[in-house]
Parts: structure tokens; C-alpha cells; sequence
């Protein structure tokens, strides 16, 4: 996470450094993505860069997060519209970052789509790292509505949540890599339907 100095400065000089960085991580692997070519387009010298951060990684991490947190919100404002049906929501999500897969500034979808493409590795393991938080767990539970799933135990919300964002995350992740390839919608439908049905014949064995 960057300093309290970042977080404390005027949010047009924030975006004007996190654009300059969503533009150089979406047109090159971290590996080559250059510290000194942002800051020159952010406008900031390179000692006020590392009183924000520590290194290259970290502000690779906040960017990353800062999309992924815009999923996570967009997947509870789904949950509210589907009358907390986790499965229904799950599939809104997709059709959002689907419909805004050609945005390309800050916090576009298209921006996040090309970073992924750049740095699949890295990117991959912070959006599945904070999907599958319990800090998430938390808020989403608050807006599923249990009524809709088989909860036989006290635990059982947390730990189908848990499943649930461990397979979707993976599939969002794959669906924005593959564009518009066909398919990839109802690729996603039937395990989300799989996993609504369950998979044991005999439910109560």
C-alpha cells in the first residue's frame, strides 16, 4: 500500500499518477514498464515518487487493487439488484466488465484487459489473492440472501462464497484474457449451473 503522503494528497495529482501508470502497465510487461517514463507523464519528481512508494511492484499492487476493489463493488451492487442471488450476480459482473472491455482510461475495463494481457502472472495472483480474502467473504455476505442457498451449518455462507469466488475469479480472469472469444459466456453459465445444482446424485448421502 502506498504512504499516508500519497493517500493525504489531492485526488487529481493521485489519478494523474495512477493513469500515467495504468497507460505504461497496459503497453508494457512489468518487467520493462519504465518508473522514470511515469513519473515524467504524472508531472512529479522522482524523490516524490518514492515518499508514495517504495518501488515499481508496489505501485503495480495498488493499481491492480484498486481494480479489483471496483469488481468487488460492482459484484455487490449486483447482489442488491438480484435480491442476493450470488449466482445471478456472478454472471452480471461478468456481462459488466464484458460491456466495458473497450474503456481505456483509469479504472476501464479495457485498461485492466491489457495490463492482464501484459502481465498475466502477476496480475492473475492479485485479483484472485484479494477475491478470495475474507475481508471480501465479509462485505458479500451482507448482501447474499441465504434463503436462495442449502445452508445446513452456521458456516456453510462463508465456505460456499469461498468456493464460488475461487472458481469465478479464475473465470473472469480468463474470459477478460480471451476477448471476444465465442463461447466464454456459456462456458461460465454451465459451472455456475453446476455448482447451483450441486454435483452429489444423492444430496442427503
Amino acid at each position: 500500500m502506498p504512504s499516508n503522503t500519497f493517500l493525504n494528497l489531492p485526488e487529481d495529482k493521485q489519478n494523474r499518477l495512477m493513469d500515467a501508470a495504468s497507460r505504461e502497465f497496459s503497453a508494457k510487461p512489468y518487467n520493462e514498464a519504465s518508473i522514470n517514463k511515469i513519473i515524467q507523464e504524472a508531472g512529479i519528481p522522482r524523490g516524490s515518487f518514492y515518499m508514495y512508494f517504495q518501488d515499481k511492484e508496489e505501485l503495480f499492487r495498488y493499481l491492480v487493487h484498486g481494480y479489483v476493489e471496483q469488481l468487488l463493488m460492482v459484484l455487490e451492487e449486483s447482489l442488491l439488484r438480484e435480491s442476493g442471488d450470488v449466482f445471478a450476480a456472478l454472471r452480471a459482473l461478468f456481462d459488466y466488465v464484458w460491456e466495458k472491455r473497450g474503456e481505456q482510461s483509469l479504472g476501464g475495463m479495457g485498461a485492466m484487459s491489457a495490463i492482464i494481457s501484459r502481465n498475466g502472472g502477476m496480475q492473475r495472483g492479485a485479483l484472485l489473492d484479494l477475491l478470495d480474502s475474507s475481508q471480501a467473504l465479509k462485505r458479500l455476505r451482507q448482501s447474499v440472501n441465504p434463503e436462495l442457498l442449502d445452508l445446513r451449518r452456521e458456516e456453510d455462507l462463508d465456505h460456499m462464497l469461498a468456493v464460488l469466488l475461487s472458481v469465478a475469479g479464475p473465470l473472469l480472469y480468463a474470459g477478460i484474457e480471451a476477448g471476444d472469444a465465442p463461447g466464454y459466456r456459456e462456458h461460465l453459465d454451465g459451472i455456475l449451473d453446476i455448482l447451483r445444482r450441486g454435483m452429489a446424485k444423492n444430496k442427503d448421502a
